[in-house]
């Protein structure tokens, strides 16, 4: 687990809304991609409502299995430490496209609560019992601190769009 490079990531989305005007979350793409404030949007719930709720539901013991395993795409991720540099389809239990945000300010506080929480859940990995796991739809049985990684890991990964969508916008 590394808390630092979980801040460290988190932190470069939050200092990138300084550059983004208004109009810049919602232009959408020729590709028909998300716009910007969709990908912030889609980062934030997928940090508090799936990493992090299943960090915390492991750190719990809500719902866990001791011992499950991760499956083979899982153990390619935790290997290489990230996503391979490619696009991902979402998994369809988890799909869900996101709505535009209302304002620059709607995406700092939610992202500044975002991270907070992640503060939070790292706190209590102390801890934790690395067989207590919950299935994650593409890469099989996650402990907490795997959970927690994640979050760190999604973010990263999205960097690249959020880069791709900057040279859009001409930012």
């Amino acid at each position: 687990m590394n808390r630092m490079k979980y801040e460290k990531t988190t932190t470069k989305y939050l200092d990138k809304l300084d550059l983004y005007k208004e109009e810049h979350l919602q232009k959408i793409p020729a590709d028909g991609g998300w716009s910007l404030g969709q990908v912030y949007v889609h980062l934030i719930l997928g940090n508090d409502h799936f990493f992090l709720k299943n960090a915390e539901r492991c750190l719990k013991k809500d719902g866990t299995l001791r011992g499950g395993r991760k499956n083979r795409n899982g153990k390619i991720i935790f290997l290489l430490g990230g996503f391979p540099n490619k696009k991902y389809k979402m998994p369809k239990a988890v799909e869900v496209i996101p709505r535009p945000p209302e304002s620059l300010e709607e995406l700092r506080g939610k992202l500044l609560k975002s991270i907070d929480i992640g503060k939070e859940i790292a706190k209590q990995l102390e801890d934790y019992d690395p067989k207590e796991k919950i299935p994650h739809p593409a890469f099989g049985y996650l402990n907490a601190k795997e959970w927690y990684n994640m979050c760190e890991m999604h973010f990263r990964h999205h960097l690249r769009q959020v880069r791709s969508l900057e040279k859009f916008l001409d930012i």
